[in-house]
């Protein structure tokens, strides 16, 4: 089987997935009229800061993405770091993976440095540190929040938790995989590898400043969560919303078409275990999709769309340019 079409039967995999879900959740869990008058209820002052927060959220992204790139001595001015993350949210919609816009992000920067491969690994690098920071404060937060929770919620989160964490510092912290590398062939051993020396050419001061970014940025993330719940009236301390991240992140590895459908069904599963109601469940999942990726990725099609028509009128203003010239 081709790599083509493994990637259209993959891509088709997603789509089926995501509407299967969605449509399971929306037509045998949910009253669709009871959802929609949730919707229609939500408090906007609440929604209002957290449009704004996560805005925020992906120019502090950019911030940990330059520490990276500086780390190689890769000098990309913030503004075009700001709005590539933009431009990466809206193809993490429409190339049907949650993965989609780091392909982009690769791809735009990689044109613009003759440091291509060092440029694609701090890609590489930033989200890793993103989710192990996640994993980190997810087990911190954890002993907080275990009044709230069912004995087998916490040890699922702690057991999640526990993998990343140990499983990321394996990967970024040690010479686990070259080491294993030289011994036995890892699946994937040569991506792995690779990976390993993204991580090791940025250094630990570089990958020190990214974790503090990640860690300012998955609060600022969980505090979007935690006042969209609290536009449906939804009240539950900030550790919950903290310790149910992991889980949460981890949902969205699975395949489908911008989180939609298994998003859903994990926020009505995962909240469902603290009293939430399954309409006012995916009424915040559908409502955090809204604010933390559609609007940032409409906001990154303009970007991309008026960056590519100024792109057109230079090539325009060129000398012997013309609808005449072959």
């Amino acid at each position: 089987m081709n790599k083509k079409l493994r990637s259209t039967i993959f891509n088709v995999l997603k789509i089926v997935v995501s509407a299967g879900m969605l449509a399971y959740v929306l037509i045998f869990r949910v009253d669709l009229g009871a959802l929609w008058e949730a919707l229609l209820q939500a408090r906007w002052g609440y929604l209002g800061v957290a449009i704004v927060l996560a805005m925020a959220g992906v120019a502090l992204r950019a911030v940990r993405w330059m520490a990276l790139l500086r780390a190689h001595a890769i000098d990309v001015p913030l503004g075009r770091l700001v709005r590539l993350y933009y431009v990466g949210t809206f193809f993490n919609i429409f190339l049907l993976s949650g993965f989609g816009g780091d392909a982009i992000r690769m791809v735009e920067l990689s044109r613009h440095t003759d440091r291509g491969p060092e440029a694609v690994g701090t890609v590489l690098v930033d989200r890793a540190t993103g989710l192990w920071v996640l994993f980190v404060i997810g087990l911190v937060a954890l002993p907080f929040a275990s009044a709230w929770l069912p004995a087998q919620m916490q040890l699922l989160i702690g057991g999640v938790a526990v993998v990343g964490v140990v499983g990321g510092w394996l990967v970024m912290g040690t010479r686990i995989v070259p080491w294993l590398g030289a011994r036995i062939r890892l699946p994937g051993q040569a991506k792995l590898e690779r990976f390993y020396a993204s991580v090791s050419g940025c250094g630990y001061r570089a990958l020190g400043q990214a974790c503090a970014i990640s860690l300012a940025f998955n609060v600022l993330n969980v505090t979007v969560n935690y006042l969209v719940a609290l536009a449906f009236s939804v009240q539950l301390p900030l550790g919950v919303f903290i310790a149910f991240a992991p889980i949460l992140a981890m949902s969205l590895l699975l395949p489908s078409v911008g989180g939609l459908g298994v998003r859903e069904e994990s926020y009505r599963l995962v909240y469902g275990t603290v009293g939430v109601g399954g309409t006012v469940s995916v009424a915040i999942s559908l409502t955090t999709f809204g604010v933390q990726t559609l609007l940032p990725g409409v906001v990154g099609a303009l970007l991309y769309v008026l960056e590519g028509a100024a792109g057109l009128r230079r090539t325009d203003d060129l000398p012997g340019s013309s609808d005449q010239n072959p």
